[in-house]
């Protein structure tokens, strides 16, 4: 045979030759019958060959696990056609394995169409075992996930929907309608993550990240109502219910320990907090490492509609986080527990803030500001009532360097746009402006080096 006729069909029998022994032994040692000979030789096999029914009512537990023990040996693939597939129990992705259901890019659950798991383990055991585990190099791609027995005006704890516990385990086209706590990507040390075109409606915690000791990667992730709203919660009861849980007790993104992540169109709306920094909490006896919070540059992303977008409690001293691109609804808080610095660039707000103030630092840390805008502008639906004691930006500790950023009030002009506190160590105010006319309003109390020039009022 010459290599041009060596074709890709002909390599995948030799390869699967020699690794389908394994396979069928794997399946076979979990009880259940070995797959057909196509389907090992080819490394793809079908849940339906191993007794999965997507008839919403079969426990599917068993079936699918036999159906990842059996590609587990090779590292194939293991396909789940359009249903609705029922499970009481829990599913563990092997190393090098995937799961992947019949969607293909973003997308709304439908139970009507496409793939889609119905989880019944875990009520009220928020600390029990996630319903998916992801070891190394694992993915899984292309599912719904749906709780039948959750209800917006009885909603109930749930452990984990997916969590990570290994180096380059990957999550993508996934939709998750009414999951309590969504993605785990931080009870575990890992590295190296992929997350990509996730549609979520969480209600305690959507994405958490954390033990992260290579760079992680996030890209189009929505938290938003919409998919537990796509399933018929349309009653103006429930959806208040719902409403009102979601901002008492949701938080988006939870990220703490990380090492140089990236992340890139991700969203939430109607959360408790948006974002929140946190440090790794050490295990006693154990030392982890240097840097124990995140590093992470955030772009093209935001948090609408919220008390809190953006709660910083700890993030690395030497690198910190960076926003750039990113639009929030509305105030940001960095507590006197943090000592890096936050950096935010062509950033926009606008609507009520939780302190009064736009930005509230209390931190050691240095913030900057680059050609942002600080909008006084109100929801004619949510009325909101500034008080002009509040400065836009309340700076009480750290250093502030402020450049090229524009308040907008919109008649509700503060006694101060920017005050700076006692305890504040140096800052820079250059190339300011107030828009529709007036002067930068700066109360300078700080007892460090404090620089002010350039700062404009518009014709």
């Amino acid at each position: 045979m010459t290599l041009e006729k060596f074709c890709r069909r002909d390599l995948l029998k030799v390869a699967g030759g020699a690794v389908a022994g394994p396979s069928i032994a794997a399946a076979a040692s979990a009880g259940g019958p070995p797959p057909a000979h196509e389907s090992s030789v080819l490394g793809e096999f079908n849940v339906l060959e191993f007794g999965a029914v997507g008839d919403d009512k079969t426990d599917n537990t068993p079936a699918f696990q036999r159906a990842l023990a059996a590609a587990e040996g090779i590292g194939g693939v293991v396909r789940i056609p359009p249903g609705r597939f029922r499970f009481d129990g829990t599913i563990a992705i092997p190393n090098g394995t995937t799961l992947e259901g019949s969607w293909r890019g973003p997308h709304y659950p439908d139970p009507h169409k496409g793939t889609m798991l119905l989880v019944y383990s875990g009520r009220d055991q928020e600390s029990a075992d996630p319903f998916v585990t992801l070891a190394s190099n694992s993915t899984i791609k292309g599912v719904s996930f749906y709780y039948p027995e959750q209800r917006p005006s009885d909603i109930r704890p749930y452990p984990w929907t997916i969590s990570v516990r290994g180096d380059r385990s990957s999550v993508i086209d996934i939709a998750m309608a009414n999951s309590y706590n969504a993605l785990d990507c931080g009870t575990h040390n890992n590295a190296a993550h992929y997350l990509r075109n996730l549609n979520i409606t969480a209600l305690r915690r959507g994405v958490f990240v954390d033990r992260v000791y290579d760079i992680g990667r996030m890209e189009n992730i929505h938290i938003h109502p919409s998919e537990w709203f796509s399933l018929g919660m349309s009653s103006p009861s429930d959806q208040e219910a719902f409403k009102k849980f979601v901002l008492g007790n949701l938080e988006g993104f939870i990220i703490g320990k990380c090492d140089w992540s990236y992340m890139f169109d991700c969203f939430v709306i109607w959360a408790k907090v948006g974002f929140r920094f946190i440090p790794l909490q050490l295990e006693p006896g154990k030392d982890l490492g240097q840097a124990p919070q995140g590093n992470i540059l955030i772009t093209q992303s935001g948090s609408d509609l919220s008390p809190l977008a953006v709660m910083v409690e700890a993030v690395q001293d030497h690198a910190g986080i960076a926003f750039e691109n990113c639009q929030f609804m509305n105030s940001i808080e960095i507590n006197e527990t943090n000592t890096g610095p936050v950096k935010l660039t062509n950033c926009g707000f606008w609507g009520q803030c939780r302190s009064g103030s736009v930005i509230l630092n209390k931190g050691k840390g240095e913030v900057f500001l680059t050609n942002c805008h600080f909008s006084a502008w109100e929801d004619r639906n949510n009325p909101y009532q500034w008080d002009p004691q509040h400065p836009f930006i309340d700076c009480q500790n750290g250093s502030l360097l402020m450049t090229a950023c524009v308040f907008k009030d919109y008649g509700h002009t503060p006694n101060h746009h920017v005050r700076l506190g006692p305890n504040v160590t140096s800052a820079v105010l250059t190339g300011n402006m107030v828009h529709g006319g007036g002067k930068v309003k700066l109360q300078n109390q700080a007892s460090g080096d404090v620089q002010v020039f350039g700062n404009v009022v518009q014709g």
